[in-house]
């Protein structure tokens, strides 16, 4: 019998992500207009709603600011990696952006982030502490 796979449901320009994470680089879109940088990927930018989006490597550390540990899962994947631990990191290059964290940590902890291929082969940002 096969393992189950995580949710992989993405949009045509979140696809991205995962060619991305193949390199082994850290890129996200940043406006040509204002120089935001974007995440999750969209198709306009979210400060100016400028078209003009470009791949740019970023830096990836990042500030811990929440986090919780899920105990319960409906999907089969989650459930046999419980506790699986999450995060919300305010990168330093702007976004703020759920993570997956290595254990429970404490808030303020910096962090690492880095897009990485699930099991699905869809990218997912793994964060390390610093």
């Amino acid at each position: 019998m096969s393992q189950p796979l995580p949710p992989h449901a993405r949009s045509q320009t979140a696809l991205h992500l995962n060619r991305i994470a193949e390199s082994g680089s850290f890129s996200l879109q940043v406006c040509q207009e204002c120089q935001t940088v974007q995440y999750p990927p969209r198709d306009v930018c979210s400060h100016c709603l400028g078209p003009q989006l470009q791949w740019q490597a970023v830096e990836s550390t990042a500030t811990l600011v929440a986090q919780s540990t899920l105990h319960h899962s409906n999907e089969p994947y989650f459930q046999a990696k419980l506790p699986w631990h999450i995060g919300t990191a305010k990168l330093d290059c702007g976004p703020v952006a759920i993570v997956n964290l290595p254990a429970s940590l404490s808030i303020g902890q910096r962090l690492r982030v880095a897009l990485e291929l699930d099991a699905s082969q869809s990218a997912v940002l793994n964060a390390t502490p610093i």
